[in-house]
């Protein structure tokens, strides 16, 4: 019985690192297409900015800012969320962009699964139980962070790789920006 309750603890502390090795997404819950839907999808990817404070504009503070990424030209990246936001990119001091929804907590539960059925093995559960965690973890980390483009003060060689995922990757220069409307939430 003593044994059961080692285990018992040993995957608690296995979840536990699963779960807090995944990344969050900033995204809201409807918005990010399936990975399947991704070449059909006519919006551009949720992208979340973190910017310092505008040493040109006295009292300014750190800001969080998320949105549909719209475009990126050389000073200003534009997202859209209730309005379209023009943020200067030389302010910006993080950066993440999304493109489409994660199944982290379907790979963390099989993980949790195929260890807990280790149990069934007997005594190869010392050679079945930590393969679970060898192949599943990177498993499930890998998951969370696939196609997602992360990184801190983006230069012109991220702005560039990530470009092609705005709704605009041409530029806004020709377009109307009072009339570009932002993605309709719908409840699935």
């Amino acid at each position: 019985m003593f044994t059961h309750k080692k285990i018992i603890i040993v995957l608690i502390f296995i979840l536990s690192l699963i779960i807090l090795g995944c990344a969050t997404s900033y995204a809201p819950a409807n918005y990010l297409p399936s990975t399947d839907d991704i070449p059909q999808n006519v919006f551009g990817g949720w992208l979340t900015l973190i910017t310092e404070p505008d040493p040109l504009v006295q009292d300014s503070k750190s800001m969080m800012f998320g949105g549909e990424f719209i475009a990126v030209d050389d000073s200003v990246v534009y997202l859209l969320y209730d309005s379209l936001y023009q943020i200067p990119r030389r302010i910006v001091s993080e950066s993440t962009l999304e493109l489409d929804q994660k199944n982290t907590t379907a790979y963390g539960l099989w993980v949790i699964g195929g260890s807990l059925l280790t149990v069934t093995n007997g005594k190869f559960l010392v050679i079945t139980f930590p393969l679970w965690l060898v192949a599943g973890i990177p498993a499930a980390s890998g998951e969370s962070i696939r196609d997602r483009y992360e990184t801190d003060y983006p230069d012109e060689i991220y702005w560039s790789d990530v470009n092609k995922f705005a709704r605009f990757p041409q530029g806004v220069e020709d377009i109307d920006l009072s009339m570009i409307k932002p993605f309709t939430f719908t409840n699935n």
